[in-house]
């Protein structure tokens, strides 16, 4: 691996119980791999508009370590917007995204890293032994790895595990792609050449709680579809193409053998083809509205995903 420099991308929310053991246990992670997988690395913390004392422990990291930055966000805008503010601001060749939480321990990176000098653009953790309950976030996430998969069509385990490197030219291109950018990883992975993924234990939350609940996977599954992907919508065109086509062949062939072999009128005959027709129109326009409107979506939504107030860093940087 020819790089020189890895960028460390931390998002906070809310977290000053845990800043300054993060703080901590990434540098030592770091340290020690530094002599042989690169030359030098950045950390940049993106404090996402906390309410708490989570900026005010992190801007004197600034002062006693060079290595440090931190973006601050003017509001809450989100996991993702905030790792495209840190992407932003990154200077290294090589981008690693790590969760404050430390659900993936910091030793992780070398891993990625390993995987990063075998030829990948990006690297995917795929998180092992899981910890956080089943119901509440666990099956969810698997449901939500099933849809990703299949919209998407590329086939990775995990979707949902935060921790990911990637080549500085892959995380520098999906800052270019607008609201599809709130889907940092399946776009990201759509603009590498050679994904790979590596396995890395799961562990409990060092401290705080997780900012996603039942609804707001959910709600983050909708997002999904309308902003990454036409499939349902042609599938519903599709569906409602089909059902036309087959309720006007059955009323074409109810015609036929009423007026060609004296079959009797049945009215629940005749109420099946006009609903199978009728629906099937209805399905087919509305999908070819979801079509238009969300190309026009994409087209005219320019509004910014998130607004940096400032960049700490040590005096000089």
């Amino acid at each position: 691996m020819n790089e020189q420099k890895i960028s460390v991308v931390i998002p906070l929310y809310n977290d000053a119980e845990i800043v300054e053991h993060c703080y901590r246990s990434v540098h030592s992670a770091l340290e020690k791999s530094q002599e042989t997988l690169f030359r030098d690395y950045e950390l940049l913390f993106v404090d996402d508009g906390s309410s708490d004392s989570t900026l005010a422990i992190l801007l004197p990291l600034c002062g006693r370590d060079p290595r440090v930055k931190v973006v601050e966000l003017d509001r809450n805008y989100g996991q993702h917007a905030a790792y495209c503010a840190g992407f932003e601001a990154a200077g290294g060749d090589v981008i690693v995204t790590l969760d404050s939480d430390l659900q993936i321990s910091p030793d992780a990176i070398p891993v990625l890293l390993d995987a990063i000098r075998q030829g990948h653009d990006l690297v995917s953790g795929v998180r092992i032994g899981r910890t956080d309950p089943f119901f509440k976030r666990t099956l969810p996430s698997r449901v939500f790895n099933m849809l990703v998969n299949h919209i998407t069509g590329v086939r990775l385990r995990d979707w949902g595990c935060p921790t990911v490197a990637m080549r500085k030219p892959v995380a520098k291109a999906c800052l270019r792609y607008g609201e599809m950018r709130r889907f940092l990883k399946p776009l990201a992975v759509r603009l590498a050449r050679s994904v790979g993924e590596v396995d890395l234990p799961h562990q409990p939350r060092i401290g705080g709680r997780s900012g996603y609940g039942i609804l707001d996977l959910f709600e983050l599954a909708l997002d999904f579809i309308t902003n990454f992907s036409r499939r349902p919508f042609q599938k519903v065109s599709l569906l409602g193409t089909a059902l036309f086509v087959v309720g006007m062949l059955a009323g074409l062939g109810y015609i036929a053998l009423r007026f060609l072999s004296g079959v009797p009128l049945d009215s629940r005959t005749q109420a099946l083809i006009v609903l199978a027709a009728g629906g099937g129109l209805q399905l087919m326009i509305l999908g070819f509205l979801g079509e238009f409107i969300i190309r026009i979506y994409r087209r005219q939504n320019g509004r910014p995903l998130y607004t940096v107030r400032t960049v700490h860093a040590a005096k000089g940087e």
